[in-house]
Parts: C-alpha cells; sequence; structure tokens
C-alpha cells in the first residue's frame, strides 16, 4: 500500500508539472506574456524604467507584488493551518484559469495575468518535488540541470539514487512540455476560453488525492480493526 502511494504521489507530481506548463503557455499564447516567473518580467521592469515607460513597469510591479504574495500566503496557511494545501492549490489554479478567461476583452492584456502569477506561485510552494527530489512544478531550468546531473551521477557512479532522480526529472522535463504544447493547443481552438481545458489535468490530480485519501481511511479502518 504504500508504494502504490509513493507512486500516486509521482503521478500527482506530473500532472501538476503538466498543469505548470499549461499555465505557462496559455499565459503567452492568450496574453502575451508569461505567467509563471519573474526573471523575464523583472528584466523587462528594467527595460520599462529605463525607456520611461512608467505605467508598463507599474503594471509589471504589481505583478510582482501578487507573485511574492502567493508565496507567503502558500507558506503561511502550511505554517499556522492545517489545511489540505494539495486540493487547495487545485482550486486556486482552477479559479485564476477562470478569473483569466472571463476578464473583460478590453482590459490592459497584462492584467489578465494577475491571477496567473498568484496561482502558479502558490502552486510553486505547495507541489515540490517526490520526496527527497526536489522539483519545481513551474519551471524547466532547475530540472533541467538536476536531469543531466542525475544522469550524468548514474553514468559515473551507477548508483540507484541517480538513476531514479533521472527518471523522475526526464519526465518532469516531458511532462512540463507536453503541457505547455496543451496550452498552445488550447489557445489556437479555444482563444482565452481555451483556460478551461487545463480543468481536465486539475480533474484529473483531484481524482489522485480523492484516491490517495480513500485509501488512508481504508489503512486506518485496518488498524483499528486489527
Amino acid at each position: 500500500m504504500r508504494i502504490v502511494q509513493e507512486n500516486d504521489r509521482e503521478i500527482l507530481h506530473y500532472i501538476m508539472t503538466f498543469v505548470g506548463g499549461f499555465l505557462g503557455l496559455y499565459a503567452i499564447c492568450a496574453h502575451g506574456n508569461y505567467g509563471s516567473a519573474q526573471t523575464g518580467n523583472l528584466m523587462n521592469m528594467v527595460i520599462d524604467f529605463v525607456g520611461d515607460d512608467l505605467y508598463d513597469f507599474a503594471v509589471r510591479g504589481g505583478s510582482l507584488i501578487i507573485f511574492c504574495g502567493g508565496i507567503v500566503v502558500s507558506w503561511l496557511l502550511t505554517r499556522f493551518y492545517m489545511l489540505p494545501m494539495r486540493e487547495l492549490c487545485i482550486v486556486v489554479d482552477a479559479a485564476a484559469l477562470a478569473i483569466s478567461a472571463l476578464l473583460p476583452d478590453d482590459l490592459y492584456p497584462f492584467y489578465r495575468l494577475y491571477p496567473l502569477f498568484f496561482a502558479t506561485s502558490f502552486q510553486w510552494g505547495t507541489f515540490d518535488g517526490v520526496g527527497q527530489y526536489k522539483s519545481a512544478s513551474l519551471f524547466l531550468t532547475g530540472n533541467l540541470k538536476n536531469c543531466v546531473l542525475s544522469w550524468t551521477r548514474f553514468v559515473v557512479d551507477r548508483k540507484r539514487e541517480a538513476l531514479v532522480g533521472a527518471r523522475i526529472y526526464t519526465l518532469t522535463i516531458v511532462s512540463y512540455v507536453t503541457g505547455g504544447f496543451a496550452g498552445c493547443e488550447a489557445v489556437a481552438h479555444a482563444g482565452v476560453m481555451g483556460a478551461f481545458y487545463g480543468y481536465l489535468p486539475l480533474a484529473a490530480a483531484g481524482l489522485i488525492l480523492a484516491a490517495e485519501h480513500a485509501s488512508c481511511r481504508r489503512m486506518a479502518v485496518q488498524k483499528e480493526t486489527e
């Protein structure tokens, strides 16, 4: 039973990484900017400041505050409250996609990214890897580094832990890129309303969590009856 639960957690990680890729490429294809990171946003803020585009500078600054807020809120809820954070993260992602899609068409495009910035940073603070293998479900660079190093360590040292890490990071990259492809296709077929295609992997993640809770309840009942 424990092995099954570990496999479920790994599958859940890949699903949420798929969601991370979907959110990122949906944001670019539908709204023209990446909604899952701050590196590009901060560099664009520098460009706006140098170019005296203070309005765009302020709008991007707002997204920075919102992104940081998602990180803080995720940490505070984990630190002080016994909430089902993974389930809550799925709800937050679903709400962000809906809000981003349903905001008025004449709204300044970057404002439509605000919900996605909050949701992605909240997800970053909730889903952070598989067991000892830390892995962000929103970015590729760190996962690519760990993937390359894990394969290198396996070739050099022939240790099982390195092979397991190599598999996890490789599948993480595949799931992220696949999610990005799905995000692009969703926008190509449905425009901004393609956001709701993201509900499919979120529903799959919810089913995994429901199955995990059901398994835990069965184990608790078995222990009581022994």
